[in-house]
């Protein structure tokens, strides 16, 4: 069964999420769109950026330290081929009650550190001494543009406190990883050299011994076997691993296409020369900007894939195919542009086959859309299902997805990020059918309402084996540019549990057809636990309101109601697919039914 469901709002007294079915991509509450191109143009100039446009609706963003992305600000038009047969979940984040969640993360406490752009901020325990470090930039006083990088630790009273800092032109973390696999792990921090913000350099610290931060300076990350000078290039989602599994560092990252060109590379590194050679090169001149990753054997081959993505709204997966070797295997488009966001995870409907995820975001149509694949045969993709975000974008930076498992109950949760929204849905579905809820919402900072959030870290931060939730934020001022994280602790006892206990006693109401697909008429039956008012319509997928069926309260037990495929008017209808729409008062359900005539 394929369903669309639109999550609305939420009941306070319930903690259900409210579903209201039958409207699709851009019909309903017109308004909520408030996203003004030329404001956020306009406040992004304001905060330190440049915008260039290279053509028309097409616009390069390039930040205070220089970083860029390529944003394309007309639409696709929304491909709907095979739409009716992805599980669709739809958001209206601006109808979201968002105290329905109070209690389930409490603000612990503000730490003055903040990493930048497009990646959550780094956090690990590099020391080894169970109390988890966060590396990343404080506040920053013009005409510096960022930096130093520094590191946090919780001290013997809870309090996080900066332990070490490095020396300018650090900047901010770009990856950290065992390179030279010799059991502690480098970190690779961004330096930028030149006040204009056009040369870039990667150093890369190591530990001394075991137990030690990575403080001493080992080498600069650099390929000498490009045309041009590498420190002329932007080095964006930096990722490590061993896909060829030859016992040897890969390394993966992407490039903005400042000349013309964006890149995807993956190189190993060399022992003998302490640093990294190239492997592996895609590149374009038709990409605008490239972005990644999700890795995993997705059509378990045996072979890792790893999947990027572009701003026109196109994916690609490379494969390893030997060692040191790589290959695209598959691209296809996405349907809508400025497809930034990319994750996987680990199975979530539990079908045996793990899945990769990818978002992007429709100026025009006030939409943020992701789309989840998965393999369908070797080298072969489909998507299975569809989360909707209506009415937000964002040029923040702050736009991610990513899957954790935030509550322990061993299947990841999706976390979203866009502009100053975090989402995290929770998959209830089966395998093969995905179903997702609202697990929790925050809209904003009320104490920091000009603050911009980027993107969330989660991590057990207090050693109470609960999962916390970091969010950075920094503020722009003409003289200081502030940069600090509100660290949130999950409180399960007010949070989870609760929402799970009243759940388990909410009635659940139920509506299939019989057949499906049908020809003149088609019998619906539907199950209702209590007494209620029931009303049955159908809908059309342009949201459309078909016809009333039935509208008055019923008893509990289980129904039956015919449908001759006429609409409100006695007219027969054509060939097509229709909504049948099931509303109590505890629950609103949604069911496809296909007219084949």
């Amino acid at each position: 069964m394929r369903t669309v469901v639109i999550i609305s709002h939420i009941l306070l007294l319930t903690g259900l999420v409210v579903i209201q079915a039958g409207l699709t991509l851009g019909q309903e509450h017109k308004p909520y769109n408030a996203f003004n191109i030329e404001a956020e143009l306009e406040r992004f100039i304001e905060r330190g950026g440049k915008v260039e446009e290279i053509s028309t609706d097409v616009y390069r963003l390039t930040n205070r330290i220089g970083e860029s992305k390529v944003y394309y600000f007309n639409s696709k038009g929304y491909v709907n081929e095979n739409k009716e047969d992805i599980n669709t979940t739809i958001i209206n984040v601006w109808e979201i009650d968002t105290t329905m969640f109070a209690g389930m993360f409490t603000f612990w406490q503000k730490v003055q550190v903040a990493n930048f752009l497009w990646s959550p901020l780094p956090i690990e325990d590099l020391n080894n001494n169970s109390r988890p470090e966060l590396y990343g930039f404080t506040d920053v006083i013009n005409p510096n543009i960022a930096g130093p990088v520094r590191i946090y630790e919780r001290n013997l009273n809870g309090i996080y406190q900066s332990i070490f800092s490095y020396e300018l032109p650090t900047a901010f973390v770009k990856g950290i990883a065992d390179i030279n696999n010799d059991g502690n792990k480098e970190i690779v921090i961004l330096a930028i050299i030149d006040e204009d913000s056009t040369l870039y350099y990667y150093q890369v610290y190591k530990s001394d011994s075991t137990g030690d931060l990575p403080t001493s300076f080992d080498f600069l990350f650099y390929l000498d076997s490009l045309n041009v000078p590498f420190d002329l290039y932007q080095i964006n989602d930096m990722k490590f691993g061993d896909w060829d599994n030859n016992r040897i560092t890969d390394c993966v990252f992407t490039t903005a296409g400042i000349w013309d060109t964006t890149m995807c590379l993956i190189v190993e590194y060399r022992e003998d020369i302490n640093n990294f050679e190239k492997v592996f090169r895609f590149s374009s001149i038709y990409e605008s900007d490239l972005s990644g990753f999700a890795v995993d054997d997705f059509d378990e081959d045996g072979k890792t894939e790893l999947v990027i993505s572009s701003g026109p709204g196109n994916v690609f997966v490379i494969e390893n195919i030997d060692e040191n070797e790589y290959s695209i295997i598959n691209r296809f488009p996405f349907p809508i542009p400025n497809t930034y966001m990319q994750t996987m995870s680990k199975d979530i409907d539990g079908n045996g086959k793990s899945e990769f995820w990818i978002g992007g975001q429709d100026f025009q149509e006030g939409i943020t859309a992701f789309q989840c694949y998965e393999a369908g045969g070797d080298n072969n993709y489909n998507a299975v299902a569809r989360i909707e975000l209506r009415y937000i974008n964002s040029l923040s930076g702050s736009e991610t997805i990513q899957a954790v498992d935030i509550d322990d109950d061993g299947k990841e949760e999706l976390i979203i990020n866009i502009g100053n929204v975090i989402l995290i849905l929770k998959f209830v579905g089966s395998p093969n059918n995905h179903q997702y809820e609202l697990w929790f919402a925050k809209l904003g900072e009320s104490t920091q309402p000009d603050a911009e959030f980027y993107p969330v870290a989660i991590a057990d931060l207090d050693s109470d084996g609960k999962k916390d939730i970091v969010i950075p934020m920094t503020k722009y001022t003409p003289a200081v540019y502030y940069a600090f994280s509100y660290i949130l602790k999950q409180d399960k006892t007010n949070g989870q549990s609760e929402l799970q206990s009243l759940s388990d006693n909410i009635p659940i109401e139920s509506v299939f057809t019989n057949p499906n697909p049908f020809n003149l008429e088609s019998t619906i039956s539907f199950y209702v636990k209590e007494t209620s008012n029931v009303q049955i319509k159908i809908f059309d997928l342009l949201g459309k309101e078909i016809n009333t069926l039935l509208n008055k309260e019923l008893l509990p037990g289980n129904y039956n109601l015919s449908w001759k495929a006429k609409d409100n008017f006695g007219n027969s209808l054509p060939s097509g697919v229709y909504l049948i729409v099931l509303k109590t008062k505890n629950s609103i359900k949604t069911f496809k039914s296909v007219l084949l005539k």
